[in-house]
């Protein structure tokens, strides 16, 4: 019966085995799992990933770094105090503003942190002007930035020379040539014989502006009474001389611009153009120390040119004699005929015999009103002014106690 059971068990199985039946899996004991095989490929993949995942979270740490630094960069440029100069930084013609900010803070910030903080901040600073400005170590670099958008330039202190009224071009030219750190032009004298080419190409170098020309009475044989007083900064070693004098005839010819407009219409009668009130204005300069009564001796001459009287003024007479005379006149000068003898001729001389100041410019273009025909000193103190008389016996009465006074004093200083 045992032996039956086996062989029909045995069959059973085999027949199993064919039909492709395998046995059930019995688990081992847990010491003895099997272990798992990992293809290459994969593992590889896996560790790929990691490490661009690793380098990134690294860039992006980088890159939040960087940028926080350069944020704070950004802001420190706001408040950089630029590095004292010895000398006034110059901004020349041609100058941006990235050029002047990598100039003034390109030592301590990268090039790119300094065009990205010109591209936040370049509409407060439109425009920036030439010039000298202060860097003194003090300043930031928006406050320098706002100088030069304000145009606050250094005031450095110059050396001047004064044009002093009442002077003439043979003293002004002295003066300018005693000037050794003066650049002494050389065709300085050969414009003072000839200024025609001078004073145009001064005056109107468009020659569709005209006015300054016109506002002196046009071109002229000489630059006597056409150059401003004034007292004039210079550039030592770099100014000449002929700038100078250039700079003196715009001022003078802005000024008679701007004032003969304005003028009393009725000196039209015996003044026909600006020159002439110019001429007038010289003499009436040196007649008369004194601003207060410029108006009236000009009020006197204005009422001997309407009468046909001869102007018979010394100082014209002097000129003529020699731009550089001095001491009183003798008879015999004052009778020889010149061109500036106003006791021999009538109106006035060919040029102004000197530079007229403003002051007298302005009682000639606005004389007083007045009935007088005479004036004469009160004494030899040029500071007790003048006599001024309507007939000839007032005249002579004040010219006889002219002469008085001048006795007495004589005798109080012998």
């Amino acid at each position: 019966m045992a032996g039956g059971k086996d062989s029909s068990l045995r069959a059973q199985q085999s027949g199993a085995h064919k039909q492709g039946q395998q046995r059930p899996h019995i688990p081992q004991a847990k010491g003895h799992l099997p272990s798992v095989q990992v293809p290459p490929e994969k593992a590889e993949s896996h560790w790929m990933r990691n490490t661009f995942l690793l380098v990134f979270l690294l860039l992006v740490v980088a890159a939040g770094f960087v940028g926080y630094k350069s944020y704070l960069l950004l802001q420190s440029v706001n408040t950089y105090k630029v590095a004292a100069m010895s000398e006034p930084y110059e901004l020349k013609e041609g100058s941006t503003l990235p050029m002047v900010v990598q100039d003034l803070a390109g030592r301590d910030y990268p090039e790119l942190i300094l065009k990205v903080w010109v591209k936040l901040n370049h509409h407060y600073y439109p425009m920036i002007q030439q010039g000298k400005y202060l860097v003194d170590g003090n300043k930031t670099l928006a406050e320098v930035l706002s100088d030069m958008r304000e145009g606050n330039v250094v005031k450095i202190k110059l050396p001047t020379i004064p044009l002093v009224e009442g002077m003439n071009i043979s003293s002004i030219m002295r003066r300018l040539s005693a000037r050794e750190d003066l650049v002494q032009n050389l065709t300085l004298a050969q414009i003072m014989q000839q200024p025609q080419d001078f004073i145009r190409q001064t005056l109107a170098p468009d020659p569709e502006d005209q006015s300054r020309l016109q506002a002196i009475g046009g071109v002229h044989n000489s630059l006597e009474g056409l150059l401003m007083p004034a007292t004039y900064d210079y550039e030592p070693q770099v100014t000449d001389t002929v700038s100078m004098v250039a700079q003196a005839l715009v001022k003078m010819a802005d000024f008679m611009r701007e004032r003969y407009i304005d003028r009393d219409q009725s000196i039209d009668e015996v003044l026909k153009d600006p020159y002439e009130v110019l001429i007038l204005a010289s003499i009436v300069e040196r007649e008369s120390s004194l601003k207060s009564e410029r108006p009236q001796i000009a009020g006197v001459f204005i009422n001997r040119l309407r009468q046909g009287i001869k102007l018979q003024t010394d100082p014209a007479v002097m000129y003529g004699v020699s731009p550089d005379f001095k001491g009183p006149l003798r008879r015999s000068q004052l009778q020889k005929d010149t061109p500036y003898n106003t006791y021999t001729r009538g109106g006035l001389p060919p040029t102004p015999i000197a530079m007229p100041s403003a002051e007298a410019i302005m009682a000639v273009l606005k004389p007083a009103t007045t009935k007088a025909l005479f004036f004469v000193a009160k004494g030899p103190d040029p500071k007790d002014g003048h006599y001024f008389s309507t007939t000839l016996a007032e005249h002579n009465k004040a010219v006889a106690s002219y002469r008085k006074a001048v006795r007495e004093y004589k005798r109080a200083h012998q």
